[in-house]
């Protein structure tokens, strides 16, 4: 091994007294082994980034901590059948009792949201409150992850018939999220259930292009249940 010339001892020299440092600080830096140590291994070898965490530099990067995911509300509402075989109009027709439906807004018909679907279907149904402003995309997704699907008009009709207050109460204003009415400017409405003093009411919610849902929306969403024989 060869031995230090005079020129790179200068080098030395000159790279700590770059550092502004004290002869006091140059000390400090030997007593406490540091560089010693640093002398004893391949400078190739050690990572730089790391060590700087180690000593406390103050240029080291934090350590990127991951925020917690926030989950959100469930409410477990049971298991409901849904018959696609009557219109909105009827369902609504048949209902009498405030507590399940009373007022209804008139957008609440089978040309705004019209739906083919024939025969009975079992749901396992839920109530879901995310607590922040989430855009639509981000609800339906978040359906698509946890293999549930956005109550449409008929499937929350059918609930809130057989679901009378104080049934629901605790989840309003409740989105029927499932389906929305878009209109030529690309607005969009879907029908929710909110409640008025002793009456549940079916309005409807406005969605303009881009507007997210804020943080005291419910939604209905449901689990399909195999149909029992």
């Amino acid at each position: 091994m060869s031995k230090p010339t005079l020129p790179q001892a200068i080098s030395l020299l000159s790279r700590v007294q770059d550092k502004d440092l004290s002869l006091a600080r140059l000390e400090a830096h030997f007593d406490t082994g540091l560089i010693s140590d640093l002398l004893d291994v391949d400078p190739r070898k050690v990572n730089r980034a790391e060590f700087r965490k180690v000593i406390g530099h103050p240029d080291a990067h934090p350590a990127l901590v991951e925020e917690p995911k926030l989950e959100p509300t469930i409410i477990e509402l049971g298991e409901f059948t849904v018959n696609y075989d009557e219109t909105i109009a009827k369902k609504l027709k048949g209902i009498k009792d405030p507590k399940a439906i009373g007022w209804r807004t008139d957008w609440a018909t089978d040309e705004k949201f019209p739906d083919a679907r024939k025969g009975t279907k079992l749901y396992k149904a839920s109530a879901v409150h995310f607590g922040r402003l989430m855009p639509d995309e981000d609800v339906e997704q978040w359906c698509k992850d946890n293999k549930k699907i956005r109550a449409t008009p008929k499937e929350g009709i059918d609930i809130a018939n057989v679901s009378p207050r104080p049934k629901l109460d605790n989840v309003m204003p409740l989105a029927l999220a499932g389906q929305f009415f878009v209109d030529a400017r690309r607005n969009r409405d879907a029908l929710c259930f909110y409640r008025d003093v002793a009456k549940r009411y079916l309005g409807n919610v406005w969605l303009n292009p881009g507007e997210q849902w804020t943080d005291y929306w419910w939604f209905l969403v449901l689990e399909e249940l195999p149909s029992a024989a």
